[in-house]
């Protein structure tokens, strides 16, 4: 009886724990193929209706399959989608897969794309950010269709398993995968259609959500802690290879130290940094691969510029941050530091504009000239879990105070600082904007559009660049819409990119088949294999 009790206690304390206070992910003691990965972005809900949380994006196209997908080659492969095809630029057929079903085994229709995409632009539901939506027929500027119309006019089902989108306008085909192939994430029609669109957002299916149709389905989220997910043993395109997918939500540090351990399997960049100070440990690790990525997401400094309404001031602040200071003393010289917004991995990128400079006399004389009151006190609201880049805010926001500003430091989790952002309820802010190789025009809308900006700038110019953006079809025309907006937002600074993170990309060596890309990790999730 005593060896047995002994032989108790030390399986107790042999027992794996997640931190002080925190559960371990649901099946990490079964004898089950898991792949824990590591995020600092707590993705707070797995709705596809919500658009301002990155990691809840993510989440909701692993459970509700978008019609296509971005590949690490810069091109779209189709999920639900079985084929989109137009003729004319401005009819776009979507044909789905025969045998895509829902995981009560009712199959996923061209009502259910038509359903999601009427909850997405109906006024009464509040989606945050519809604009996604703007470029179709039937749709407002803001990408919402009239109280009256009940529905979005350009959109037509054909039969079960086709429907047509008609824009207001010729667009690319890379254009309307953007907006919308990649955007719409299929809810179920069966399920939802009952409720009212002024509780949609709140409904409890978005909590546990009981059915689903991409490759794994709900299991259990804990705030603050972990999602969950298993398996989908009726998934269109074959049942994973593994069974249990859980997000970790951790701190940098946390992410470095359970990466070391073999407590997660990989970081996930973007929302799961590895701090800069731990890279030369963790790619010292035998049983890790790492690779260094390319600086894809763009850290951006958001002002609210009906705060600081002054282009002066702004100008001041952009001037003011020591991004080479940045660089050697965070960063190490692996970083790529920008004035602009944009990533340079995009196509038509400005090297010209993304050109920054450290003057800080000059931003003292030009708050002079400003006539700005140094007494006002600017919040700095700065999203917590990525260690590094709360480390550089602490540096900008000590840059801001030696010309003379009078800044206070806030801190919120990241839902709730983007909730803010987009509000308005800020008055300089910090948002990791990830970057898109084939059109940045959605990231541009957030900066400069009158419309939809976070920043509340507002100029006539700006809001042509970014329908000529959205409009065009020819590359020029494109070309020179992009430079001009990027010289226009380093002339004005709505906003001040920052930097681009290289950031290390680390999986364990038992991962057979998967782990971090630069574009669509999660697409060919069914295919991810362990040892």
């Amino acid at each position: 009886m005593k060896k047995l009790i002994m032989l108790g206690m030390l399986a107790l304390v042999c027992l794996p724990i997640f931190g002080a206070g925190k559960r371990e992910p649901p099946g990490a003691a079964a004898k089950l193929k898991i792949v824990n990965v590591g995020i600092t972005n707590d993705p707070a809900t797995v709705s596809p209706l919500s658009v301002n949380n990155i990691m809840a994006y993510y989440a909701s196209s692993i459970l509700f399959m978008p019609l296509v997908s971005e590949t690490q080659e810069r091109t779209f492969v189709y999920r639900l989608a079985e084929s989109i095809a137009t003729e004319d630029n401005i009819t776009f057929a979507i044909t789905l897969r025969r045998n895509a079903v829902w995981t009560d085994g009712v199959p996923v229709t061209a009502e259910d794309v038509i359903f999601t995409m009427n909850t997405f632009s109906n006024p009464a539901v509040g989606v945050s950010d519809p604009s996604a939506h703007r470029i179709i027929l039937g749709t407002d500027d803001n990408g919402l269709f009239p109280r009256e119309a009940g529905g979005i006019a350009g959109l037509k089902k054909i039969d079960d398993k086709t429907l047509t989108v008609q824009t207001k306008y010729p667009v690319t085909l890379n254009v309307f995968n953007l907006n919308i192939g990649t955007t719409v994430r299929t809810m179920p029609k069966h399920i939802l259609e009952n409720v009212a669109p002024e509780a949609m957002l709140k409904a409890p299916f978005f909590q546990k959500p009981t059915v689903s149709d991409g490759a794994f389905k709900f299991k259990e989220y804990a705030p603050s802690q972990y999602l969950s997910l298993e398996a989908n043993d009726s998934y269109f395109l074959g049942r994973p290879n593994i069974d249990i997918l859980n997000f970790k939500i951790l701190s940098g540090p946390q992410i470095a130290a359970q990466l070391e351990s073999g407590e997660i399997d990989m970081n996930y960049q973007g929302v799961g940094n590895i701090p800069a100070d731990d890279y030369d440990r963790i790619m010292s690790l035998p049983h890790l691969n790492t690779k260094r990525s390319e600086p894809g997401t763009v850290q951006v400094l958001f002002y609210n510029n009906r705060v600081l309404n002054s282009v002066k001031v702004r100008q001041a602040m952009d001037l003011a941050i020591d991004r080479d200071g940045i660089l050697k003393n965070i960063f190490k010289g692996e970083a790529f530091m920008t004035k602009t917004p944009v990533s340079s991995q995009i196509e038509f990128w400005n090297e010209a504009a993304s050109k920054y400079a450290y003057d800080p006399v000059r931003a003292k004389q030009l708050l002079a000239e400003s006539g700005w009151d140094l007494s006002k006190k600017l919040t700095f609201l700065i999203p917590t879990g990525n260690n590094t880049r709360e480390r550089v805010c602490t540096i900008i926001a000590e840059n801001f105070k030696s010309i003379g500003l009078n800044i206070v430091i806030e801190r919120a989790d990241f839902p709730t600082t983007m909730g803010r952002i987009q509000k308005r309820d800020f008055d300089i802010s910090i948002v990791g904007m990830p970057a898109n190789p084939f059109n940045a025009v959605r990231n541009l809308r957030y900066y400069v559009d009158s419309k939809d900006a976070h920043t509340g700038y507002s100029n006539p110019r700006a809001d042509r660049l970014v329908e000529t953006i959205d409009a065009s079809v020819d590359s020029e025309a494109l070309k020179s819409a992009y430079y001009e907006i990027q010289a226009l937002i380093a002339e004005e600074v709505p906003v001040s990119g920052v930097y681009s993170e290289l950031v290390l990309r680390a999986a364990n060596k038992r991962i057979l088949y998967g782990g971090e890309q630069n574009f669509g990790t999660f697409r060919d999730l069914e295919k991810w294999d362990v040892k």
